[in-house]
């Protein structure tokens, strides 16, 4: 490897439950086409929050040792991308002068239903403004950022890429956050949560980051069927 691939290295984490679909593990190894370019590490777990940040924090160790790591992307084990996937994704990411860019995709039913969010006007951590479709996402361009959607842009964690800067990445992390508040309006005791990626997110707000999201490459996150991101579609508008 040239001593210019080497300062370009990319740790490539997928945390998982030990039930990895064909595509993802496909997806996994066919992330680039220089195979040396990835560093591919697989955490299985089943504690969420803590299998994201032991892959971080694998990559810091690395990166504090000494070893050259410019991006940090995370796959999840039931995603499966088109060959080559994360070169694409980084190119978009300079191109559009990001510092982090996730891949869209949809949950798993027939909504149609992402986990890209906007967050809410009074920021706080338990309430969203919406969350975005994908026959909206197919309205947006292709590669959109928190200026297209009209509020601070909340990214999924199934497929995403960074630049792993020393000038932020120690100030950041996951966790999920759990509550249970009394509702006076419907006098009853209701769950609220704040998830894992939408608090990433906002962390990344709080240090100033350049977030996007983007269509451009093709993945289907696998439930019953595989649930795809390249064409608008879902019972919801």
């Amino acid at each position: 490897m040239s001593e210019s691939q080497q300062q370009d290295r990319v740790f490539l984490a997928m945390p998982g439950y030990g039930n990895m679909s064909a595509a993802a593990a496909r997806a996994f190894w066919f992330a680039c086409q220089d195979p040396g370019r990835p560093i591919n590490v697989y955490k299985c777990g089943s504690l969420l929050a803590a299998n994201y940040n032991m892959l971080w924090a694998q990559a810091l160790n690395m990166q504090r040792g000494g070893v050259p790591i410019k991006y940090f992307a995370m796959l999840h084990d039931d995603i499966g991308a088109q060959d080559y996937w994360l070169d694409t994704v980084i190119e978009e990411l300079e191109r559009e002068e990001l510092d982090v860019l996730g891949v869209v995709g949809p949950i798993k039913d027939g909504t149609g239903l992402t986990s890209i969010a906007m967050a809410s006007d009074d920021d706080s951590p338990w309430r969203i403004h919406g969350r975005l479709t994908m026959q909206e996402i197919h309205q947006l361009p292709e590669t959109f950022t928190s200026e297209d959607v009209g509020g601070p842009l909340l990214l999924n964690s199934g497929c995403w890429v960074c630049r792993f800067d020393p000038a932020w990445n120690k100030k950041v992390h996951f966790t999920i956050n759990d509550r249970i508040v009394f509702n006076a309006t419907t006098d009853r005791y209701e769950v609220e949560v704040e998830s894992e990626d939408w608090y990433f997110s906002r962390l990344l707000h709080e240090n100033h980051l350049r977030i996007g999201a983007t269509r451009k490459v093709a993945i289907a996150h696998r439930g019953s069927i595989d649930f795809g991101n390249e064409l608008p579609w879902g019972e919801w508008s």
